[in-house]
């Protein structure tokens, strides 16, 4: 799981201009130790990557707008394939059945529809005008804004983020403090859904593909003359049987998307989950990797400052405080998370209030 989602997140090209080149870096370094092999890594690199951040820079607002037309698209389709077909086929079975798949289905819907809205419209966490934190006196070396701790640029919204974690193409947006709730969630509820739709898609993918084609009909066409029924000559306007090839091609293509869904968004999630238990971003992860190394290398433990224990972070991300429970993650709700993005809490600060 850990292999594909790295991938996966690897392939989101529109991360960071650093993001890349510390993965590169590391690539040069593995095959650097390849002997009798002499590459100029920085001359590749630059020749590669050029083109990559052209591309990014000048296309990557139109694309990330036809990234979240295919989401819209994607939901409503399958939406749409599930009424079309699964409806009926569960209906003719057990209406109460129905009526209960119907409402755990729209449980799912609303929270994967609001969720994904709500990433898209919450700004990420812009960080306020110097006169206002006086404190920091760090600075963006490109946007030359204030930057607190855990901020990062983001090349794409050219603006640095509080609590980065990664710019998303499918949300045409950055994901940081104010929005990763819902991105995770959206997620979340995508992968239990998926998991949903196969459970209770199986039975109906079967039996299109077990029922005979219909598009020939069988038999031939009568009439009843208010006694017997006799045969008639086949007539143009007699319409035969509907034809299932539409619908098994459906069906097929329906559970192709969900499991290539499935399998990249529940490795992004088990990755994202990881983070989260760990108080990382996805950023912070790769330079807390470095940091690892040199620590065991020196016989010691790399301590995350930013870990207060999984259940705490856990509480922290999903903004369970102020009398908020669990309740606030089964259902859509637009509560603020935790903090402002600007001040910490270190463990071994206590002159420090943590959060409560």
């Amino acid at each position: 799981m850990r292999i594909i989602s790295k991938l996966f997140f690897v392939s989101n090209f529109v991360i960071s201009r650093i993001t890349r080149k510390q993965i590169w870096k590391k690539v040069r370094q593995k095959i650097g130790n390849i002997p009798h092999l002499s590459i100029d890594w920085d001359d590749l690199t630059d020749r590669f990557i050029e083109p990559v951040i052209w591309v990014v820079d000048h296309f990557s607002d139109s694309l990330g707008k036809i990234f979240v037309s295919l989401v819209w698209l994607l939901i409503l389709f399958v939406v749409g394939v599930a009424y079309w077909i699964g409806l009926s086929f569960y209906w003719n079975i057990s209406a109460k059945l129905t009526i209960a798949l119907v409402i755990f289905g729209h449980w799912i819907l609303l929270n994967v529809v609001f969720h994904y809205y709500m990433a898209l419209i919450t700004p990420p966490g812009l960080p306020p005008d110097a006169e206002q934190i006086p404190h920091i006196k760090a600075r963006c070396k490109k946007c030359q804004s204030v930057k607190p701790e855990r901020t990062h640029h983001c090349s794409i919204c050219r603006t640095c983020i509080l609590r980065m974690d990664h710019h998303c193409p499918w949300l045409n947006n950055c994901v940081g403090h104010f929005n990763h709730r819902y991105f995770f969630l959206f997620m979340a509820y995508v992968v239990l859904g998926m998991i949903f739709l196969f459970i209770f898609g199986a039975p109906v993918i079967v039996h299109e593909l077990s029922i005979s084609d219909a598009s020939e009909p069988i038999g031939y066409p009568v009439f009843h003359n208010g006694s017997h029924l006799l045969p008639v000559k086949q007539v143009e306007d007699v319409t035969p049987p509907r034809s299932r090839s539409l619908r098994r091609a459906v069906s097929v293509t329906v559970a192709i998307l969900c499991a290539g869904i499935l399998a990249a968004l529940g490795a992004l999630v088990g990755w994202h989950a990881r983070l989260i238990s760990r108080g990382e971003t996805s950023i912070e992860n790769l330079t807390n990797k470095d940091d690892r190394e040199a620590k065991r290398l020196e016989g010691s433990t790399f301590v995350n400052p930013y870990d207060y224990g999984s259940y705490e972070n856990w509480r922290i991300f999903l903004g369970l405080s102020e009398g908020r429970t669990w309740r606030c993650v089964f259902f859509p709700s637009v509560h603020p998370p935790r903090g402002d993005g600007i001040s910490w809490c270190f463990k071994n600060d206590l002159t420090h209030v943590c959060y409560k």
